[in-house]
């Protein structure tokens, strides 16, 4: 199977410069033939500086400040790199090879967490902005109320930080069914960004119908699952590197930008 990787990027101190250069390093480590692509979104230049020169790697300045999670999806309906493509955040380390290429699902979220409602006004008015909404918008909405999502069949989960596996050929289909350009100038901030994880994992449920029955419905499982989720820094994952106590051989950190 032919795949990539798509990184969106924010660099704002000399820190989170060390996040994406670490990133792409350890993908050069373990997948040294498959092209990365990194979206910068609005990074403050004086802080970015790659720590070599790395082959295969792609840089795009991403010309819609501060959309974020929405990007690499843009991005990759645009140019359309390769077949499938793993969709990272430049906070995302990966220390062990992931056999993506066995991946018989066109769609697979990295991390998941049950829908929770958070600013479910704001994820109705991203929905709303979408085509052939009616369906998506009616698993939001029972009689003008926002439904408790559990153990019913309009339960569903977020795509944490709208990181996936996911096909092309499957995110044409979304695109031309449900518009995913119109999200463009609705996502604005973090707020929004935090919004948009809610809607794609609404839509892939949606239309990945097997995703409702299938029982990895995530490659790594619940997201507050992941030790210290939420919490764990840049600073703690690097202690935990050099003493080989690292949580996870796929270590997501934390920095709220």
């Amino acid at each position: 199977m032919n795949y990539g990787f798509i990184i969106t990027r924010h660099v704002n101190s000399e820190e989170t410069n060390r996040y994406w250069n670490q990133s792409v390093k350890l993908l050069k480590v373990y997948y040294p033939n498959r092209k990365v692509i990194i979206i910068d979104d609005n990074s403050k230049q004086q802080y970015v500086k790659a720590d070599c020169n790395y082959d295969n790697v792609t840089i795009i300045q991403s010309e819609y400040h501060g959309r974020g999670e929405l990007l690499p999806y843009i991005y990759y309906l645009r140019y359309k790199w390769f077949p499938n493509a793993v969709i990272l955040h430049d906070s995302v380390f990966v220390h062990r090879h992931i056999p993506f290429e066995l991946t018989k699902h066109p769609v697979m979220p990295l991390w998941h967490h049950p829908y929770d409602k958070e600013n479910a006004v704001n994820v109705y008015r991203l929905v709303s902005c979408l085509t052939n909404n009616y369906y998506i918008r009616k698993k939001l909405l029972n009689n003008e109320q926002f439904v408790t999502l559990g153990m019913n069949s309009d339960a569903f989960n977020l795509c944490f930080g709208a990181q996936a596996f996911v096909s092309l050929t499957f995110l044409e289909h979304i695109e031309k069914k449900y518009r995913l350009t119109n999200l463009i100038p609705a996502i604005i901030n973090r707020s929004d960004r935090c919004s948009f994880e809610r809607v794609i994992g609404l839509i892939f449920n949606e239309e990945y119908i097997k995703m409702r029955s299938i029982k990895m419905v995530s490659l790594f499982g619940r997201i507050h699952n992941f030790p210290h989720a939420f919490k764990y820094n840049y600073k703690q994952y690097k202690a935990d590197l050099s003493n080989r106590l690292l949580p996870s051989m796929f270590v997501k950190v934390w920095t709220g930008r």
